[in-house]
């Protein structure tokens, strides 16, 4: 039987991450039932690396874990995915959808290197920046411009709405300035008798051999939440998409970089999606969520054009 191994699924805190492996896995098992799938659940791709090694074949399949963290931003899954694309010159390597952003030209020579060397490389990029950023400096790679992969799910409820769920980052992608976030917490507690804050990260702690159950768990309790409201604030990626999939109205406001904005294109037929540019829009971007009159999610688009990637790379339909 042929081997799929997807190497670098996560065991931190991230709810994003998870429900990328979650979706990841999903699609895998629904495809490819005559493979056997394996899932290396490892913070570190070059420790992943080292431990399957000898147990690989080169007509093996590896998947590499999706997200956005191709580039210098987080430089460690960075060398890690490096690492591997090395030690397996002769296996098909496949990226699931990923976003590219480098500011450091050093990190990215390597990275050009590393990926151009290797002949049997297949990259999603996750929008169009990132896409043709990928053509351009990895151009022995096979590249393709899928959505994020979160998007294949479709998480909808028949629950009363009630409140406002604002889910905003504290790392070293956040934007909003202190005013900024004054000013939204405001005009909710002005306007809405209930609300709350959430987050998309369960901290910095690793929570070390995270199981199914448990990682499903994360992922109910995070839908469940957010199905749960009348309307999501956030400049998270994942609470963008998981507002989408949960058909929960939302405004979203940039990050550090280019992957908020161009995703959100994937979902700008969504009128209960709105992007907010300036603070000063907030106002108008939330009535425009609230009152879309169409708030319905179809995820075919998303699944059927990673599916098909998948099946042409690896070659096997499902049965």
């Amino acid at each position: 039987m042929k081997k799929i191994i997807l190497m670098g699924t996560p065991h931190h805190g991230n709810i994003g991450d998870l429900a990328i492996a979650y979706a990841e896995e999903k699609m895998l098992k629904k495809y490819f039932p005559n493979h056997k799938v394996y899932i290396m659940q490892e913070e570190k791709l070059d420790i992943c690396a080292e431990k399957v090694k000898n147990y690989i074949n080169t007509e093996d399949i590896i998947l590499l874990h999706g997200g956005g963290n191709i580039g210098d931003t987080y430089v460690m899954p960075e060398k890690g995915r490096r690492k591997v694309i090395e030690t397996f010159p002769d296996n098909k390597i496949i990226v699931f959808p990923q976003t590219a952003y480098f500011e450091d030209s050093t990190e990215l020579e390597i990275s050009k290197k590393i990926y151009n060397a290797h002949s049997k490389l297949v990259i999603m990029a996750r929008e169009n920046k990132s896409f043709e950023f990928m053509k351009k400096h990895f151009y022995n790679a096979k590249v393709y411009l899928t959505p994020d992969i979160v998007m294949t799910l479709k998480e909808t409820a028949d629950k009363l709405r009630n409140g406002v769920v604002l889910m905003f980052r504290r790392d070293k992608e956040k934007t909003l300035n202190n005013e900024t976030f004054d000013t939204i917490h405001q005009y909710v507690m002005q306007h809405y008798s209930t609300y709350k804050f959430s987050d998309m990260n369960l901290g910095t702690k690793i929570i070390n051999n995270i199981s199914e159950r448990k990682r499903e768990s994360i992922l109910e309790h995070k839908f469940n939440e957010i199905q749960s409201a009348e309307l999501v604030i956030t400049d998270r990626l994942h609470g963008m998409i998981f507002s989408a999939i949960t058909e929960t109205p939302c405004v979203v406001f940039t990050s550090l970089t280019h992957k908020i904005e161009e995703s959100y294109k994937w979902l700008q037929n969504l009128e209960y999606i709105q992007i907010c540019h300036n603070i000063n829009d907030l106002e108008n971007c939330i009535r425009k969520a609230t009152n879309a009159k169409k708030k319905v999610y179809d995820n075919k688009f998303a699944e059927e054009t990673i599916s098909h990637i998948l099946v042409k790379e690896i070659g096997e339909e499902n049965v």
